[in-house]
């Protein structure tokens, strides 16, 4: 029996919850039963020794001819043709398998970021017109393209991620394209406020993983001031849309890791907790009455996603069950 001390240190310091070996068994299943293809193999290979030449395979198919990627990367973005926003995505998989520069999927990546700048706007469009031409999220409808630059506030995403893996893969830019690309990087940096949008903060977050000491020295408070204003410890907040405290910081060395403690424990819990019953984690937001067919196929398009980045923090954060 426990004493009154155990009892009362384990209601003062409760024993963090980790995922049991039958509810990863679940989550496994769903991930080779319902998941993408791409989720997937990117799953068997960082979960059961799975080969990465799976991963590139199942990449593959999303790049088009002009080097960039579509077709559906991002379950918010339908539209086959490349768009700046959707060759991120693929890089941030590229970047984690750490494909060599000279691998066919990085040199036309590459290439395509660098022709797709927007001279004239200093920066990169996230989607072009032809994203009304196939479902996608509301968000992303098209708008217009202006005439003057982009914004500083909004600069960053996807430009900032963007100019990180230009700096990743430098081997493959003109010293005279990054460097201008990254004297833009930091003066829109330099006129952001503490209180940015999520995605934006992310975009600078990679752009931190992959700059010089210079600019990542630059860049340290910021980031970690602007997340711990973006995230909550509020767990009703966490029902509806919210800054994952996760993505921010999804191993215990993640620069973040340590001013997020606060929310990311509490938070490890409640991600154990709302696994649904198929194995899965499902998106916290919705398309809304736009494209609502489509939307059901991108809703478990995205639980693979979740499901297999929340995997990633539950191992990293050592809440998987020992076998």
């Amino acid at each position: 029996m426990q004493d009154e001390g155990e009892v009362l240190a384990l209601k003062l310091f409760p024993m963090p919850q980790t995922l049991s070996r039958d509810a990863f068994r679940k989550s496994s299943n769903f991930m080779k039963l319902l998941a993408r293809p791409l989720e997937r193999a990117m799953f068997e290979h960082e979960f059961e020794g799975g080969a990465g030449e799976a991963v590139v395979d199942e990449l593959s198919a999303f790049q088009n001819s002009d080097g960039g990627f579509g077709n559906g990367i991002e379950p918010d973005v339908w539209m086959r043709e490349s768009s700046p926003l959707t060759t991120t995505v693929a890089m941030q998989y590229i970047s984690a398998m750490g494909l060599p520069a000279d691998h066919a999927l990085v040199t036309g990546a590459i290439a395509y970021l660098i022709d797709s700048y927007d001279e004239k706007r200093a920066g990169w469009d996230k989607v072009s017109w032809e994203v009304e031409d196939a479902p996608h999220a509301p968000w992303w409808n098209f708008s217009p393209k202006l005439e003057g630059p982009f914004e500083s506030a909004g600069w960053g995403n996807p430009a900032a991620e963007i100019v990180g893996y230009l700096h990743e893969y430098s081997s493959l830019v003109p010293d005279e394209f990054l460097e201008k690309v990254h004297a833009q990087a930091a003066e829109n940096f330099s006129s952001l406020t503490d209180n940015v949008e999520m995605h934006v903060l992310l975009c600078y977050l990679r752009l931190y993983e992959r700059s010089d000491s210079d600019m990542a020295s630059t860049m340290q408070d910021w980031l970690i001031t602007a997340a711990s204003t973006l995230v909550t410890t509020d767990q009703s907040a966490w029902k509806s849309y919210h800054t994952s405290p996760t993505w921010l910081a999804p191993t215990p060395d993640s620069l973040l890791a340590k001013s997020l403690s606060p929310a990311l424990e509490p938070y490890l819990d409640y991600l154990v907790e709302s696994q649904t019953n198929d194995g899965s984690w499902q998106p916290f937001w919705s398309w809304g009455d736009q494209y609502a067919h489509a939307w059901e196929v991108a809703k478990r398009q995205w639980a693979g996603h979740l499901t297999l980045i929340n995997l990633r923090s539950f191992a990293a954060y050592g809440r998987l069950e020992s076998a």
